[in-house]
């Protein structure tokens, strides 16, 4: 089968880690697949040349990895846009819930309509906004719009009205984007995968453990995601299959493929959940999670699920496969 792998490589500027991550998941998924004897072809999404030579090729697939374009995160939506106008299956959700989803907002409006747990929430455009009266501290501020923990750090958690002024300030100027302003939630914290087909699946649920970390540090943070000589890093252990009981896990999972299903999702997915008092607090719906080859949590509950790194991938290529019939 001829394959296209989608993929950036931020040729153009100096990586940092989750630059780094994404450009080497492209990599290796092409690696693994042609190792199973594909026809795999590369289209750098950062090369204007490469998009014409996606326009003009004929490949049966494209496994789409793609995240921004030239730093635009509205670019993962164009580009799986690009290959449904040009007829190409692709492996990511369809364009139209990848525009939804990358305004966190706007999932957060339609996971309350649906009435699906999620903090509270507020937006603040500026920091003079004034905080609303049903919105008590301590809160947790980060971008409206930011992927991969960018913008969180030790100011994101909140405690009294300077922290929140200091926070959103601090968001408008480096990310240039509205503070999504929530409820904090001292809860455990649960990843969620969902393997996709016709009727999606849940994979065994992970969770975050966090280690000797006092309450008001109890996240994930941008050093903890992606810097692994830091102290967050090592007191943030990810264990699968978390530990709960069958009532648990099942709230969990039925509120995972709720939002699934409301958000009109249909590829591989993570659900971040802040698991308190039996109620699942929706934190975010990743749609274009990680699926890098070591130590990402989506591939280890596919692990758990018995399904290996070759495996997961012709799971998600059947599914691209299957949308098209």
């Amino acid at each position: 089968m001829k394959i296209g792998i989608v993929y950036n490589s931020f040729s153009y500027k100096r990586l940092n880690p989750e630059e780094k991550e994404m450009r080497d998941t492209g990599l290796t998924v092409g690696k693994q697949l042609k190792a199973q004897g594909h026809d795999v072809q590369f289209f750098d999404m950062d090369n204007p040349a490469d998009i014409e030579k996606l326009c003009r090729s004929k490949i049966d697939v494209a496994f789409d990895v793609c995240e921004r374009i030239q730093d635009d995160a509205r670019g993962e939506a164009y580009i799986a846009a690009l290959l449904e106008f040009l007829g190409i299956p692709h492996t990511r959700t369809r364009s139209p819930s990848i525009s939804f989803g990358i305004d966190k907002l706007r999932v957060k409006a339609i996971l309350a309509y649906h009435d699906i747990p999620t903090p509270r929430y507020q937006v603040f455009r500026s920091e003079r906004d004034q905080l609303r009266k049903d919105m008590g501290f301590p809160l947790f501020v980060k971008g409206s719009a930011s992927e991969n923990s960018i913008g969180i750090d030790e100011h994101s958690y909140v405690e009294n009205l300077d922290q929140l002024i200091y926070k959103v300030k601090q968001i408008r100027l480096r990310l240039k984007q509205p503070a999504l302003v929530e409820e904090y939630i001292d809860g455990r914290e649960l990843n969620v995968a969902i393997l996709p087909g016709k009727k999606p699946c849940v994979l065994p649920i992970s969770e975050i453990v966090f280690k000797d970390l006092a309450p008001n540090r109890r996240y994930m943070d941008y050093r903890a995601k992606w810097n692994g000589n830091s102290d967050r890093f090592k007191k943030t252990v990810p264990r699968c299959p978390a530990q709960l009981s069958r009532q648990e896990q099942r709230i969990v999972e039925e509120t995972a493929l709720k939002s699934y299903r409301v958000l009109g999702l249909d590829s591989y997915v993570r659900v971040d959940i802040r698991f308190k008092d039996q109620i699942p607090y929706i934190l975010e719906v990743n749609q274009n999670p990680s699926i890098g080859e070591k130590g990402c949590g989506y591939v280890r509950s596919c692990n758990g699920y018995g399904l290996d790194y070759t495996g997961m991938l012709n799971a998600i290529l059947q599914n691209a496969l299957m949308r098209q019939k």
